[in-house]
């Protein structure tokens, strides 16, 4: 048998006074805490800790490659000019080098370093 529809709509409301505000606030305080800060330091001190680690066994065993220095050198010749862009181009067969006046400033440097590119790339008046 279909229920029928309610007749009329009661709103209860919860008012809380000044003390009670002040133990809510303390609450989600605490709850934040919990919630965010102790993964966020869990995290990294785990992640110091896997890096000192690694640092005192390379010391400890005498491992020529270091992984750090490896990355750093990919980040500074890879990805860093992926973002920024180049200063400057070189055009292959005749070895001449054109600015990049919007290396520098991301996306910007990179699109304009590629249409440099582009171009070397279709000169129908290059020698080679």
């Amino acid at each position: 048998m279909p229920k029928s529809k309610p007749s009329q709509v009661i709103v209860h409301r919860i008012e809380l006074q000044d003390k009670e505000r002040e133990a809510m606030e303390s609450l989600v305080a605490a709850r934040l805490f919990r919630d965010v800060v102790q993964p966020l330091a869990l995290v990294g001190g785990v992640g110091a800790a896997s890096y000192v680690g690694y640092k005192a066994a390379r010391a400890a065993y005498g491992w020529a490659e270091d992984i750090v220095d490896d990355v750093k050198e990919v980040v500074q010749d890879e990805v860093i000019p992926a973002i920024l862009g180049k200063p400057y181009e070189s055009d292959p067969a005749t070895g001449k080098e054109y600015r990049n006046p919007f290396a520098g400033i991301p996306v910007l440097g990179p699109l304009f370093g590629a249409g440099i590119n582009l171009g070397i790339a279709t000169n129908p008046f290059a020698q080679g």
